[in-house]
């Protein structure tokens, strides 16, 4: 009775353990680096960038080893009438199953972007297997042609462009990055407005990059660069903003922390003599309030940083200097904002979302004002820019070498 019941138990156990029966191998998968997307009439053409995981491993294809041969990404797209359609698509010249979470970048086209991203964000909310942490770029042009070029000293063009936006953030501020999931609660916010760092290739059409060969010099004419802050209202693109109206929707935003101002010595009549000011900490703060000729936004800046060069006669150790240089630092982020502030009413979109911000303090207010919100309210918004500067340091010499 008891080796029956043994028996028993073992086939038990044997039936009901299971395999990995929907397991994929390591040499199944195609890991993807950057994805593009472009349209084609009302068809959607997604490319992807394909790691080649012979050249990274031997070393041989690297974009920055020199010698390479084989190119350490492989580029191809596939048409479809829907985004997932045109994924499975791509299996028909695919020898590998496409592995979507290591994204780094997704890049929007032109016509991509204009015709409206509604369902890039959908696609991207609804299905487990994409990174809604994905960074995304717009570029004028086709997002495929982008995908195929080479970053001099890297290996992955996709990971580069990360890094890139990941630097930016880091020590400027003046293009902000945005991933999938910053875009679409921008898009969904009260203000319906969002910026997406734009990237292009500098150089002209002839500098592509887009062989190994190219990089065996020691300098190449065509560079992936962010040109500008494309501005999306509800889910098209509508306009771009300069340097300068992007930086300054930064620090409406809050989203300055290391960044560099070049500000004129004080009593200089010469351009020539400048002070470069590094902000180490930086923090915007802004507060609706309602008055009897509308809404005023009083936004009230701190920073607090070092002075990094001086061409300055003046001695800074004095501090009428310091008060002074202190004024211009004052003065120049002041400018910045009031550029960004009217690009974006020019462009009659919300970029530094004050919507939200009367949504929150005044919400049976702006029931009331968000049906003309862009048009009229928003154009009628007095803006009050409180800035604080502190210069903490100002280095290892209080004197300019000159």
């Amino acid at each position: 009775m008891r080796t029956f019941a043994h028996l028993t138990l073992l086939l038990v156990m044997t039936f009901s353990m299971t395999g990995c029966w929907n397991q994929t191998e390591l040499n199944e998968i195609g890991l993807i680096s950057a994805i593009g997307i472009d349209r084609s009439g009302d068809q959607w053409i997604v490319s992807y960038q394909l790691i080649n995981p012979s050249a990274i491993s031997s070393g041989a294809g690297g974009a920055g080893k020199a010698g390479g041969s084989n190119s350490p990404i492989h580029v191809f797209s596939s048409t479809g009438p829907t985004l997932r359609e045109a994924i499975d698509v791509s299996y028909t010249e695919s020898a590998r199953r496409l592995y979507f979470p290591h994204t780094d970048i997704l890049v929007l086209g032109q016509q991509t972007a204009e015709r409206g991203i509604s369902e890039i964000i959908d696609f991207y909310w609804r299905n487990t297997y994409m990174r809604e942490t994905v960074n995304v770029l717009v570029t004028n042009g086709q997002a495929s042609e982008l995908l195929k070029q080479l970053v001099p000293t890297e290996r992955l063009p996709g990971a580069a462009i990360a890094n890139i936006l990941e630097k930016t953030d880091e020590f400027n501020g003046n293009y902000p990055s945005t991933k999938m999931y910053q875009l679409a609660f921008s898009l969904d916010s009260e203000s319906q407005a969002a910026g997406v760092p734009q990237i292009e290739l500098v150089g002209g059409p002839e500098a592509k990059v887009e062989s190994v060969d190219q990089l065996h010099k020691t300098s190449t004419r065509g560079k992936l660069r962010i040109t500008g802050l494309s501005v999306f209202e509800k889910d098209r693109r509508i306009g771009t903003l300069t340097r300068n109206e992007s930086f300054g929707i930064s620090w409406l935003t809050d989203k300055v922390s290391i960044s560099t101002l070049s500000i004129p010595c004080p009593e200089s009549n010469t351009e020539r003599e400048q002070i470069s000011f590094q902000s180490a900490s930086a923090k915007t703060k802004v507060t609706p309030h309602r008055t009897a000729n509308g809404y005023q936004m009083r936004v009230s800046v701190k920073v607090k940083g070092t002075i990094s060069e001086s061409h300055c006669r003046s001695n800074l150790s004095s501090l009428p200097t310091l008060h002074a240089a202190q004024k211009e630092i004052e003065k120049v982020i002041r400018d910045y904002m009031e550029q960004g502030w009217e690009a974006a009413k020019r462009l009659k979109v919300d970029l530094p979302h004050f919507a939200d911000q009367i949504h929150r303090r005044y919400p049976k207010d702006w029931q009331k004002l968000k049906d003309r919100w862009e048009e009229e309210e928003m154009q009628s918004i007095q803006l009050v820019l409180e800035v604080d500067a502190t210069i903490s340091q100002t280095g290892m010499s209080l004197s300019s070498f000159r």
